[in-house]
């Protein structure tokens, strides 16, 4: 047996590199939100605080995304990711200091947390281009699976390092340990050789945003898809908000409502273990269709059903739901430019973060009015509302796969060369070429 054979993407020298680094930071960002809650107790917060912590977050973050991607779009990658690696690096280590030499308060934890939306508004967007600059197509699907994976993993362990490192030792050390995660993630960086690209030049920022929208709008497929995966997040916010609360009412309560949440972590797991092995010849079509699973778990609420029911639709939810985020990935790394896959991805996160917290505000409300079951209902309706809408789309059907990775179906993919480097002319932006290469 070959190593390609035995190890499959991570054979890939470049692409291992990136795995190793972003692994070691999802480990890193998945200890953070047991350990930012202890960190805003222990500074004399309150679970108020604790909300505006996570706030100040998920704000910084929207308001910075769509500038975030258009400057992946205009620098090289790897230098900005590897930059917002060591300046979180830096601010995770200052707080640990802070913290273990008895300076603590929530205001510092506040700053931390818009430094930490500021850094994610930038790598997001910049991470989807790279990685598939450091693998062939072919495997493309295999190494988008594989980082799912690997998320989903560290979200399994994280809390549990957190939550031994918080009791044995304390805030500080985890914010250390967090800081080191981050300078792991740069130093790989510094060694990730990336072919040349081109690079948007000569222009201002908020130009190449509006270029970035303007890319969105004249592909009515992607911006038709992303709003249903809009309508979708809406109807899946029910279950986070209700899961918990119809759980309460059966006995065991909190720890049944905590099987449920392993059980979809395993989900998790299963789903992005399929997708690196499972090619389908319909890539968009079977990545909804996964998607459509997550009306599983609004079912399994509406019961009465036993706790074991809700944890299996909540696995196999969980599972269609990275199956799906691993195919819609791949999919949109292989259909857009690379010179502008991080400003147009940037508008697939911005919708993600802007329209879940709307639907997490509205159920509370809703149930209140009409009940639970009610709520839940809709909250179905909305789910296989957007998955519908979707699934209606013309180019969504007509996307096909081979077995090694090439798109086809649409008379423009027939038409573009099937090199390795995504085709460029339907690129509205001038640009230039930049190595990305170390010196």
């Amino acid at each position: 047996m070959t190593v390609a054979n035995k190890f499959g993407v991570l054979a890939e020298p470049r692409f291992r590199l990136l795995w190793i680094g972003r692994t070691t930071s999802a480990l890193g960002d998945a200890m953070m939100p047991v350990t930012l809650a202890f960190a805003v107790l222990s500074a004399g917060g309150s679970a108020t605080d604790i909300g505006l912590v996570i706030a100040a977050t998920m704000v910084a973050r929207t308001v910075l995304l769509l500038i975030g991607g258009a400057l992946a779009d205009r620098l090289p990658r790897r230098l900005l990711v590897g930059g917002s690696d060591l300046f979180l690096c830096a601010v995770q280590a200052i707080v640990g200091v802070l913290f273990l030499t008895g300076h603590r308060s929530v205001t510092i934890l506040l700053g931390t947390a818009i430094c930490y939306g500021a850094a994610s508004a930038v790598t997001r967007p910049a991470i989807a281009g790279i990685v598939p600059q450091t693998v062939d197509r072919a495997k493309l699907q295999q190494a988008n699976g594989l980082m799912e994976l690997s998320r989903g993993a560290a979200q399994v362990m994280g809390p549990a390092l957190a939550g031994v490192a918080v009791t044995t030792a304390s805030v500080g050390w985890v914010y250390l340990l967090d800081a080191v995660t981050f300078l792991v993630s740069a130093i790989t960086l510094v060694f990730l050789p990336l072919p040349s690209t081109r690079r948007t030049r000569g222009t201002r920022i908020l130009k190449e945003v509006a270029a970035g929208w303007s890319e969105v709008a004249r592909r009515p497929w992607y911006w038709v898809t992303l709003c249903g995966h809009a309508i979708s997040n809406v109807g899946s916010s029910a279950f986070y908000v209700l899961g918990p609360v119809v759980i309460a009412r059966q006995a065991g309560g909190a720890a049944n409502w905590g099987m449920v949440s392993a059980s979809m972590a395993v989900g998790a797991l299963l789903g992005a273990a399929t997708a690196m092995r499972y090619r389908p010849r319909r890539p968009l079509v079977a990545a909804h269709l996964g998607l459509l699973l997550s009306v599983l778990q609004l079912a399994a609420l509406t019961g009465p059903f036993p706790t074991v029911v809700i944890m299996g639709s909540a696995l196999v939810s969980a599972a269609g739901v990275a199956f799906a985020n691993s195919l819609w990935t791949t999919a949109i790394q292989r259909l857009i430019p690379n010179e502008l896959l991080s400003r147009v991805s940037s508008y697939d996160w911005l919708i993600s973060f802007t329209v879940a917290p709307l639907g997490y505000a509205a159920v509370g409300p809703l149930s209140e009015a009409v009940g639970a079951t009610w709520t839940l209902e809709i909250a179905t309706a909305f789910a296989v509302a957007g998955v519908a809408t979707v699934l209606l789309v013309p180019r969504v059907r007509q996307l096909r796969q081979t077995g090694k990775g090439d798109l086809h179906g649409w008379p423009d993919l027939d038409d573009r060369a099937t090199d390795d480097t995504p085709a460029t002319k339907d690129s509205a932006c001038t640009t230039t070429a930049s190595p990305e290469s170390p010196r």
